[in-house]
């Protein structure tokens, strides 16, 4: 791909703009071959640096968490408000604890005699 006069020729012609080779794949710019390629280094390069990335949304996730409990609107969804001086609105306080009552009830139906549960 040297310049963008040749990427939108091969574009247009159906040809690799990659390689400039190969016919391209229906509905992509990239040969079989050069998606292969691209993907394995897209990998390669997420991989190698995967703990930035996992800080950077740990302090983003962070920001965004105090900046929404500041404004009073649920941390979860980010949309309504949240009531009774809690960090979450009621739809996804019930969704959560739907969530874990569900897996409670799975553990405690794994763990115990049908006879000993009490719900």
């Amino acid at each position: 791909m040297c310049s963008k006069n040749n990427y939108e020729y091969y574009k247009s012609h159906k040809i690799c703009v990659r390689c400039g080779q190969e016919d391209a794949e229906r509905n992509h710019t990239l040969c079989l071959q050069c998606m292969m390629k691209s993907r394995e280094e897209s990998l390669k390069y997420n991989r190698a640096h995967k703990k930035e990335r996992q800080a950077k949304n740990r302090i983003r996730a962070k920001k965004r968490y105090y900046q929404l409990k500041e404004q009073g609107i649920c941390t979860s969804c980010g949309k309504r408000v949240s009531r009774n001086n809690k960090v979450l609105c009621n739809q996804c306080s019930a969704r959560i604890n739907y969530r874990k009552r569900q897996e409670y009830l799975l553990k405690v139906y794994a763990t115990k005699n049908m006879c000993e549960i009490r719900v």
